[in-house]
């Protein structure tokens, strides 16, 4: 009997057989796929919800007509017995159209169409600081199409052909919360609403506080902070922190390096390592009474295939110091002086046991040297003077000596406090110089020489000064400036400038009380103090300074 039907039925689909409830059977292969695709081709599906009705346009469902052909052309074939047996009691299984693997455009460009009108979107609480109090704004909830079982739905009425109107399916998602979990999330709020916390990548520091840290917070469920969120603000900062292994250059021509970088390893921050320490430190600011913490982000390093000591015979190995200053406010010519002064001192090479005068390397200052007139102090009145801002520069290079260990030789404060030196720093840390009479020295008493390298960012209106050389194994520290004996600013200053039109009003100096400071520095090598000394600063009270317009409209 299996035989002879195989021999009466050769190229043929056996009798009964179906494919999307389409008789098939009889026919050749090229017979049965043209009966099928005319079938296809004049369905159409349709969705519907509530009154709404969306009629699924041609070619927006693919088949592969020619696996479907294939699945149902096997049977009687495949040498089964129990195909023969439903044969003969006529009991034939319809074969579903085969959908093609993805969707297609037109496919995803209905689903939008239909969630357009049927979607809800829901809104997560939102947590915020406006005006210094805490603002939660609840969530409200929302309504999605189902789109998986949508397209298991879809599926199923296509591989049959099936004309039934497809019913949309839609979840409800909740987002809005109760009183019991907004007082939570409210509690979380405040005690980071006046947190800190500090990420450090070797020099680089970000200060996360005030939304920052409340965007972290978990508004959907139980879990305190939100891991995505965390994942995605690390892949955005890793993107300005991660960098390439840099190797080392070092080139010295007459007695000054003409160029110079050292060896730098390559970064790459661990995301999940990082997620990690961020999300215990928040942690422990919410259960804890701190309100900052600190931590080294995890990264991976690469180091440079050139390092500084296979290029350089001179004792540079490594840096010993830095020192980092902000002058924001500051007038263009003093931007510009700034970083006509740091361009001066960039690549100096200092000798073991020379010393170093920041007068010296700098040289003379005056408009025939480049440098342009900008506010000084004199006399104390607020007036144009050539190379106004250099004392950023030195109170810089204090800072960056101070942070290598070295004897400090000479040292000025200012006559009063000057908001540029306390944008990153507490008062007292400054260092004031006035060619010829006033300067700033110290001492290279490391085994090998040093250099002085400036980093200037005018844009950003930041200073560093970083000092190489070799470590002998000192270790430098300077205390909380102390602040006392504070008396209040003194009253405004108008002073008239012909420079400025008529009309014009332009602040130069920003007020700052009077006050005396002190700090400790003290250097310790293997165990013997080899520098111990307090820098004090007696400050006079200070007045907001305007420069009044009178000179012509065109005046600049």
């Amino acid at each position: 009997l299996v035989a002879l039907m195989r021999v009466v039925w050769h190229g043929k689909f056996y009798p009964g057989v179906r494919v999307a409830n389409v008789e098939v059977g009889g026919l050749t292969r090229q017979e049965a796929k043209k009966k099928i695709v005319d079938a296809s081709n004049n369905f159409l599906g349709e969705l519907v919800f509530g009154g709404g009705r969306w009629t699924i346009p041609k070619e927006t469902i693919v088949f592969d007509v020619e696996t479907s052909l294939n699945n149902a052309y096997s049977y009687g074939r495949r040498a089964r017995v129990e195909d023969y047996l439903l044969l003969m009691y006529n009991k034939l299984p319809d074969y579903p159209l085969v959908l093609a693997e993805g969707n297609s455009k037109q496919y995803e460009n209905l689903l939008q169409e239909v969630a357009q009108v049927l979607e809800i979107p829901p809104i997560d609480p939102q947590v915020s600081i406006i005006n210094g109090e805490i603002e939660i704004e609840n969530g409200s909830d929302g309504t999605l199409i189902d789109s998986e079982a949508l397209d298991k739905r879809i599926g199923e009425s296509y591989s049959r052909l099936d004309g039934s109107p497809i019913e949309i399916p839609v979840k409800n998602v909740a987002r809005q919360l109760g009183d019991t979990e907004l007082n939570k999330l409210r509690a979380r709020a405040e005690k980071l609403v006046d947190a800190k916390l500090i990420l450090t990548l070797d020099d680089e520091r970000v200060v996360l506080k005030g939304d920052q840290l409340l965007s972290f917070l978990n508004v959907r469920d139980g879990e305190e902070i939100d891991e995505e969120k965390l994942k995605i603000y690390l892949e955005e900062i890793s993107l300005v922190l991660n960098r390439d292994p840099q190797d080392a250059r070092f080139e010295f021509s007459e007695g000054k390096v003409k160029e110079f970088a050292p060896g730098r390893d390559g970064v790459e921050i661990k995301i999940l390592d990082a997620r990690f320490q961020i999300l215990e430190a928040i942690t422990t600011l919410l259960e804890t009474e701190e309100k900052s913490k600190a931590i080294e982000i995890a990264a991976e390093r690469t180091p440079p295939k050139v390092t500084t000591e296979k290029v350089n015979e001179l004792g540079i190995r490594e840096r010993i110091g830095r020192g980092e200053s902000y002058y924001a406010h500051s007038i263009p010519n003093r931007i510009y002086n700034v970083g006509l002064a740091s361009t001066r001192l960039n690549s100096a090479l200092i000798g073991p046991g020379e010393e170093v005068s920041f007068n010296k390397l700098v040289g003379e200052v005056s408009g025939a040297t480049g440098y342009r007139p900008a506010y000084i102090i004199s006399g104390g009145r607020t007036i144009l003077g050539d190379g106004g801002g250099l004392c950023q520069v030195s109170t810089t290079m204090f800072r960056a000596a101070m942070s290598a260990g070295l004897p400090i030789l000479e040292r000025w404060a200012h006559a009063y406090r000057v908001s540029y030196y306390e944008l990153n720093s507490k008062p007292g840390v400054d260092a004031m110089v006035i060619a010829p009479s006033k300067d700033f020295r110290f001492l290279n008493d490391t085994p090998g020489h040093i250099l002085i390298q400036t980093i200037n960012d005018p844009k950003k209106l930041f200073l560093v000064i970083e000092i190489y050389g070799t470590s002998d194994g000192r270790v430098a520290a300077i205390s909380e400036p102390k602040v006392w004996g504070i008396t209040p600013p003194l009253p405004t200053i108008y002073q008239d400038d012909p420079s400025l039109p008529v009309g014009t009003m332009r602040q130069v100096d920003w007020s700052a009380p009077g006050a005396r400071a002190s700090f400790e520095y003290k250097v310790v090598r293997n165990g013997e103090t080899i520098q111990d000394k307090t820098f004090t600063s007696n400050y006079k009270p200070w007045a907001n300074v305007y420069l009044r317009g009178t000179g012509s409209p065109s005046a600049q």
